[in-house]
């Protein structure tokens, strides 16, 4: 134990502040010796012989006896003179408290040492890196700030940057600001699930239309009485979607009195060239209009036929606020792209690759990681997204089986607590998750490289990546 001077004065242990001790050095070993002859016994099952206690005082030199009570003999007080070479002393100690003891068996030395120094390391779950890593990528930037300044200043102009760099922040703030100056506002993009989250964001603010450019076109055409069907066959769907929903979006404009002060398109890259004519029409005179576009994240549209709605330089994002450096950087590999040339987050874990030798393992592994992320890790469900190029319907999907490591859903936007997300890539472009996991890659969807990027590019965090070895990613995304 460790003490300064103390003494024994009529049987009393006393401190050398003369305050005297509740209960003497040997009573305290004492005690603590049948708690742990205890604990042995429980987790031996059976009675163990073999413990004594002692009492060492490592920083004083004891001078004088011992009382008889306390100790069979001297032998027992251990002082900072046994320091020196402490084997000696101890054997001692055993010697006259066991004679003729056996040694303890391996099970029993294993027990003990699990008892005394047990293993362990301290383990920070991922749920604590995660929520730091987003809380500080929520904090504005200054060039955001200059952006959204240039924005309230030009009544046309183009925003382009990477997945990540706040274009969607912006688009959004965009459409508060003039809706708050009293003008009508349409926000549209291409995706279905990004929409509802723009609507969810801008729920509370009168005068702002939030809807997919094909939703738009339905509700505006059935409003002026057109009709829109679209067609079974898969070829006659393409075609209707790529052209005929915007000439009945152009008809419906015609026939009604809709117009809006500011457009503000999102994903705009998705758009094809011949979208833009049915949109101008809906713009009021001397409109607004705002695009913003990563011609890196093009799923729906030839990105070298692609053309904005009209001529002006591009205001160029050129950091990446949703991602750490090693998942923007490995995002940019999958994708053969470019990655941003600054992040506002250097550090992180480097995204694994999981390689799976055959199809029916990535459900084993897919199952495994769930199980750590949600338990180990201490991760909401609400807070990882597991993507894939392929629907979980589909034959390439045999990864799908690994789900039942936990409960999911469909609705990706606003997954409801306790569900993993679980799409498409395309479905989830435009929206994010804290850890996604991207899942199926294969030769096939490696031909695919803007597929990948908008995959890996959705996670703030973490992500991990289950390719089977026909992909080529090895070990290293």
């Amino acid at each position: 134990m460790n003490a300064g001077a103390v003494q024994v004065r009529d049987g009393r242990w006393i401190y050398a502040s003369g305050l005297a001790m509740k209960q003497s050095p040997f009573s305290q070993a004492r005690r603590n010796r049948y708690a742990l002859v205890d604990k042995l016994c429980q987790r031996l099952g059976r009675e163990v012989v073999g413990v004594t206690h002692a009492v060492w005082f490592p920083d004083v030199l004891w001078q004088g006896g011992l009382p008889s009570t306390e100790a069979p003999s001297r032998a027992f007080l251990l002082d900072r003179a046994a320091l020196a070479d402490p084997a000696p002393a101890l054997l001692r100690i055993f010697r006259e408290a066991m004679p003729g003891a056996q040694p303890w068996t391996r099970a029993q030395q294993h027990v003990l040492k699990e008892l005394l120094a047990p293993d362990c390391h301290a383990l920070v779950p991922l749920a604590t890196q995660v929520n730091d890593v987003v809380h500080a990528l929520h904090q504005a930037t200054e060039q955001q700030v200059a952006v959204l300044r240039m924005l309230r200043a030009q009544p046309r102009l183009l925003v382009e940057g990477g997945a990540g760099t706040g274009k969607t922040v912006l688009a959004v703030a965009l459409a508060r600001e003039h809706a708050a100056q009293g003008k009508t506002v349409l926000l549209t993009c291409f995706n279905k699930a990004l929409a509802q989250s723009l609507a969810g964001w801008l729920a509370d603010v009168p005068g702002i239309t939030v809807q997919p450019f094909h939703e738009l076109a339905r509700t505006l055409a059935t409003t002026a009485g057109l009709p829109y069907e679209v067609p079974a066959d898969a070829q006659a769907q393409s075609q209707f979607f790529s052209e005929t929903s915007a000439e009945l979006l152009l008809q419906a404009t015609e026939l009604l009195s809709t117009r809006y002060d500011t457009l503000v398109v999102d994903e705009a890259a998705d758009f094809a060239t011949t979208w833009w004519v049915a949109l101008e029409a809906l713009g009021a005179p001397g409109f607004s209009w705002y695009c913003f576009y990563d011609r890196q994240q093009c799923l729906f549209q030839a990105t070298a036929a692609w053309e904005p709605p009209f001529t002006a330089t591009p205001m160029a994002l050129d950091t990446n606020l949703r991602n750490t450096r090693p998942i923007g950087e490995t995002a940019a590999r999958l994708g053969r792209c470019t990655a941003a040339p600054a992040f506002r987050l250097d550090e992180g874990p480097v995204p694994p690759v999981i390689p799976c030798a055959q199809p029916d393992q990535m459900a084993g592994q897919l199952r495994t990681l769930l199980r750590d992320l949600l338990h180990r890790q201490a991760l909401r469900p609400e807070q990882i997204a597991v993507l894939s190029p392929y629907r979980r319907d589909k034959a390439a999907s045999t990864w799908a089986a690994g789900l039942d490591a936990c409960k999911t859903t469909d609705v990706i936007a606003a997954p409801p607590p306790g569900h993993v997300r679980v799409g498409t890539v395309q479905a989830f472009k435009g929206l994010e998750a804290d850890v996604v996991v991207l899942v199926g890659i294969d030769a096939r969807s490696m031909r695919h490289p803007a597929t990948l990027y908008v995959g890996a590019s959705r996670a703030r965090a973490a992500l991990y990546v289950l390719a089977l070895a026909d992909a080529g990613l090895g070990e290293a995304a």
